[in-house]
């Protein structure tokens, strides 16, 4: 018998991945389901959430309801695509006061009206825990979906935003047992929708993923698409402004190891990068080169001490420990 636990959920997934693929481009592997619809495909993607692996003391019912929207919009930002609908199912104990309920729908709607999009219905069911199951659709076009394959050797390794913010917000809380601030930064993520779109339109991404997992498992998640590797400078990293407070190996450890960013991380052709990044400082959008494709199917971080393995590890569920 082999359990989650020392399965993983990224094995997990393979597992799944073998039942249900049948084969059809571009299949199974990305941030979402891709059905072809004319000259667009349709992006379909979910994702659970729920009290005891997601929400730490102090979470508002209100940010449950933010928080649900907001990571599955992040799988069609990574897509480059435009989101076009939100539902949600939630599994709640009979004992919960009907408050709960609105405020959870008040988070909801609020996120949805930021990016655009509305709640279009769903289902609520009696159960023991408090469980948020959304599901996003999007589309984009043909011809400028952003997929994890395609890099080449020599891309530049770029991110979006800053990186280090979910992880801040967790060693806070953790420190804390509960923090407000640190709460609200950890629950209420920034989708990258209109940088992936900004991405998708230059025409030059090679491939893109987000970072919901940290950066480290994105960077080997993409790779098992690529017959290439990635090499990373730590002094080219963007890291959150409040992480620098912080002693310069946790620092790090927080930056490339812990999820909860929701950035993008893409690969772009060199010879555009300024081109793409100008294209989204037009709309105050941030994109840092943070380093190379290599062609050797390795992750490496370059620091002022040399060149060490980027650890294939990040946040997982069945093995990572719950806030």
């Amino acid at each position: 018998m082999v359990t989650l636990a020392e399965f993983g959920e990224r094995n997990a997934v393979k597992e799944l991945m073998r039942v249900f693929d049948r084969g059809y481009s571009p299949g199974l592997g990305d941030d979402c389901g891709i059905i072809p619809f004319g000259d667009q495909y349709l992006l379909l993607t979910t994702d659970v959430v729920n009290e005891k692996t997601h929400f730490p003391k102090g979470t508002t019912p209100y940010d449950m309801g933010w928080y649900s929207v907001a990571v599955n919009l992040s799988d069609v930002a990574a897509m480059g695509g435009y989101p076009l609908a939100f539902i949600a199912a939630l599994t709640l104990p009979r004992t919960t006061d009907l408050s709960f309920l609105r405020e959870v729908a008040r988070g909801m709607d609020a996120c949805t009206k930021q990016y655009g999009v509305a709640v279009y219905g769903g289902d609520t069911k009696e159960g023991d825990s408090i469980s948020i199951a959304g599901v996003a659709l999007g589309r984009v076009s043909k011809d400028r979906i952003l997929l994890r394959k395609g890099s080449k050797v020599g891309d530049i390794i770029a991110v979006t935003g800053e990186i280090g913010r979910g992880g801040w917000a967790a060693e806070t809380i953790r420190k804390t047992g509960s923090n407000k601030e640190a709460i609200e930064t950890l629950l209420h993520p920034d989708p990258r929708l209109e940088e992936g779109r900004l991405l998708s339109e230059t025409g030059a991404v090679t491939a893109c993923m987000d970072t919901s997992d940290g950066l480290a498992s994105t960077l080997y998640q993409m790779r098992e698409q690529n017959a290439t590797g990635f090499e990373v400078e730590q002094g080219k990293l963007p890291f959150y402004p409040k992480l620098r407070t912080l002693p310069a190996p946790d620092m790090t450890r927080l930056a490339i190891y812990h999820g909860g960013d929701y950035e993008l991380v893409v690969t772009i052709k060199p010879e555009q990068f300024e081109e793409v990044k100008a294209a989204l400082a037009k709309h105050n959008a941030h994109l840092t080169a943070i380093g190379h494709v290599t062609k050797d199917r390795d992750c490496v971080l370059v620091t002022d001490r040399g060149r060490e393995q980027i650890a294939d590890r990040g946040w997982e569920h069945f093995r990572a420990v719950p806030l």
